[in-house]
């Protein structure tokens, strides 16, 4: 039997012990954000209320081989033990969407680049793939796929871009770096 780490709530409750603020700087934080009880090893129970990011992703992630959850509150990724209090970290803010990826790794989507975490809690960041959003997002092995967008003087377009995971390569994408590219105004 899987031990029970943490229970989603619908709202912080109105009796019992007070909730304990979890955000990404360790000031307090009064409105309601994204309740959660853990359960601690030795028994005894908390209530967290974590300081929610920009958008409307809201889950848990257990991972195989730590006690350590990641708690995704409204785009916002809080790495935590059910026994501490505080978070061990925090990172990102407006991710919209998580997705399964071979070697059991998760992709989290942003506005205009990914993270990837591994099996063990850590992670990293793709480079930049697009200006202002990212949509159609699929994975296929270590192969992630999608559209980024490119805002142009006359219309708005999208560009396909594919990264490979395990090379960490970007092809295609809607965000270029001008680095070591002749200015445009330059014609010679």
């Amino acid at each position: 039997m899987t031990e029970k780490r943490y229970e989603i709530l619908n709202a912080l409750p109105t009796y019992g012990p007070m909730y304990v603020s979890v955000t990404d700087n360790g000031e307090p934080f009064y409105s309601e954000g994204f309740p959660v009880r853990f359960y601690k090893t030795d028994g005894t129970e908390w209530i967290a209320n974590f300081q929610p990011g920009w958008t409307d992703l809201k889950e848990i992630i257990a991972f195989e081989n730590t006690r350590n959850l990641l708690v995704v509150a409204c785009g916002t990724c809080y790495l935590m033990n059910p026994n501490d209090t505080t978070a061990i970290e925090v990172f990102g803010v407006g991710y919209s969407g998580i997705f399964k990826a071979s070697k059991d790794r998760l992709v989290l989507q942003d506005q205009t680049d990914l993270t990837i975490i591994e099996p063990d809690g850590t992670h990293w960041e793709t480079e930049r793939i697009s200006w202002d959003g990212l949509a159609e997002i699929s994975v296929e092995n270590s192969f992630v796929t999608g559209v980024a967008f490119s805002p142009m003087h006359h219309s708005d377009e999208w560009v396909e871009f594919k990264y490979d995971l395990d090379t960490k390569t970007l092809t295609g994408g809607s965000y270029y770096s001008f680095e070591n590219k002749k200015p445009w105004w330059k014609v010679w």
